[in-house]
């Protein structure tokens, strides 16, 4: 079931689905309301889970469940996936592309994984830039602490070597 995404508590779970370009306005309306009809119909084995969603940058959708109601299941789990994969094809987005995400101010700039080490040594992003984590533990660090500088991230390994 469909729920205020503020009234969900901070102990729910997350997943992260980032999108390969920018939503347009049509675009956010039609994935919030496709979203809000199928939470409102998401079940882990018949029984309703309390689910949410926010869309934020114009390009990442958290999607969030608090598992204290019921606790989503691998089946669940797949049918979220589908979701994606549906507005995926139906908008030609891929929300399952890894690029990593640095945010400046409210803009996002996706740089292919295989870039990432060039853009380090090149001083194109750098050890206080934000990125967005690919995964996220709960909705309270989501709220709190969820962009990272690279300094904070899994990247940090490939700054020790480009300084080498």
């Amino acid at each position: 079931m469909y729920i205020p995404f503020q009234q969900l508590p901070d102990h729910s779970r997350v997943w992260v689905y980032q999108a390969n370009r920018p939503l347009v306005g049509a675009e956010i309306e039609q994935i919030s309301s496709f979203l809000v009809n199928e939470m409102n119909a998401w079940a882990a084995h018949g029984a309703p889970l309390n689910a949410s969603f926010e869309i934020r940058f114009n390009q990442v959708v958290i999607v969030a469940v608090n598992e204290d109601v019921n606790q989503a299941s691998g089946c669940s789990i797949d049918a979220s996936t589908r979701w994606f994969k549906s507005l995926g094809d139906l908008l030609q987005i891929d929300f399952f592309d890894r690029q990593i995400a640095s945010i400046q101010g409210e803009q996002i700039s996706l740089i292919p994984i295989t870039a990432i080490k060039d853009f380090i040594l090149r001083a194109d992003l750098s050890e206080e830039d934000f990125i967005i984590p690919p995964q996220t533990s709960d909705l309270g660090q989501y709220r709190n602490q969820w962009l990272q500088t690279v300094r904070e991230s899994w990247l940090k390994k490939y700054l020790f070597k480009s300084s080498i």
